[in-house]
């Protein structure tokens, strides 16, 4: 018995056959209620979306990436024969339109032959030969631009930056900072051919690194000053950080468990901050009135977008911005229907359209 049915529709539903096309970047944007909206990123517009019939009381979607090619679409959906469980990985080839069980649960083995990196999903043994060590398995992939190096971040007690060699299949060093006692959660992201490493602690303390492949040791790292403190409020929330036009931008995960606009008198500070990543000094705030659950850049590292939650419980429609990453000007600006979403930044060759169903193929691939 298929767990849940798949059915594309086009913005306007004019019915109209799938078209293949060059490869072009698209938002997608995942709803827990079981829509992928593929939205264009220069115009904001829906072009495309991809309704899951997930039937009553279910996980949900909890997560969406892309093929690296752009043939794939993958969500992060409720287990099968499970409804409440998450969530096992769904991959839906996008010229077909036929979904299978790419992968089960986070930790799994099915989930070691795959790599996901920045919202792009590749095949370990096409990536490299030897795939990817079991070490790895727990640690968040980065992968460089260029494909020759993989980082995996190690996060809570005793953060790690892992440094692998695509080329040579292993891992070539293992990097710890120094002086961090206690829990600190880890945050990185590629910038040309540096890797900005961020860890901060539930006290608001930060630290940052940019790293290049031969970097042999770390240092304590630029200390960085906590991000919207408020007296007489706790920041037990997640850190971020984002690149874009060669700039810096860290800010506090907004719409997840921790949010503190739930706990804290008065209005929290949103927004985004510029960081030197020489000295992690913050330079600029940008956004202030957004609360984001996600920034994110394209491919090209040149173009910056944001979401911000309807309220600490996605109660209100989300709003999606693109914004301009040199003076942090709103550009453009839409709002998505409440209820918690994930977002991506992905190339696909094909843009689902029409209204088409299709079975569900369930077995791990």
């Amino acid at each position: 018995m298929p767990m849940f049915r798949v059915s594309a529709i086009a913005a306007l539903l004019v019915c109209s056959p799938l078209v293949a096309q060059g490869s072009r970047n698209m938002i997608l944007a995942a709803s827990r209620s079981g829509v992928v909206e593929l939205i264009d990123p220069s115009t904001l517009e829906t072009v495309g979306r991809i309704h899951f019939d997930l039937g009553l009381q279910t996980a949900g979607l909890n997560g969406v990436s892309a093929s690296a090619d752009g043939s794939l679409l993958y969500v992060e959906g409720p287990i099968p024969n499970e409804p409440h469980g998450c969530c096992a990985l769904y991959s839906i080839d996008l010229a077909t339109l036929q979904m299978k069980v790419a992968a089960s649960v986070p930790g799994s083995r099915s989930r070691h032959t795959l790599v996901v990196s920045d919202g792009l999903v590749y095949i370990a043994a096409a990536l490299t030969p030897n795939g990817i060590p079991s070490e790895m398995s727990a640690d968040r992939l980065h992968l460089s631009p260029g494909g020759r190096w993989l980082f995996g971040l190690r996060t809570f007690r005793g953060p790690a930056l892992d440094v692998y060699d695509v080329g040579l299949g292993q891992v070539v060093r293992q990097l710890t900072p120094e002086g961090l006692d206690g829990d600190w959660w880890s945050t990185g992201i590629w910038s040309g051919d540096r890797f900005y490493w961020y860890a901060s602690n539930s006290k608001g303390s930060g630290r940052l690194w940019g790293v290049s492949p031969e970097t042999p040791k770390l240092g304590a790292g630029a200390t960085v000053a906590p991000l919207g403190r408020i007296p007489g409020c706790a920041d037990q929330s997640s850190k971020a950080i984002a690149a874009a036009a060669g700039k810096l931008f860290l800010y506090e995960e907004f719409g997840f468990k921790g949010d503190r606009r739930n706990q804290c008198v008065g209005r929290v500070p949103g927004g985004a901050w510029v960081v030197d990543p020489a000295t992690g000094q913050l330079t600029r705030q940008i956004a202030p009135d957004l609360h984001f659950s996600a920034l994110l850049s394209d491919q090209a590292g040149s173009q910056l977008y944001g979401l911000s939650p309807g309220g600490p419980n996605w109660e209100l429609p989300a709003q999606l911005v693109r914004i301009d990453p040199s003076d942090g000007r709103i550009l453009q600006s839409r709002y998505l229907d409440p209820g918690f979403w994930r977002v991506a930044i992905a190339p696909l060759r094909i843009v689902p359209s029409g209204d088409v169903s299709t079975r569900v193929l369930i077995g791990i691939r």
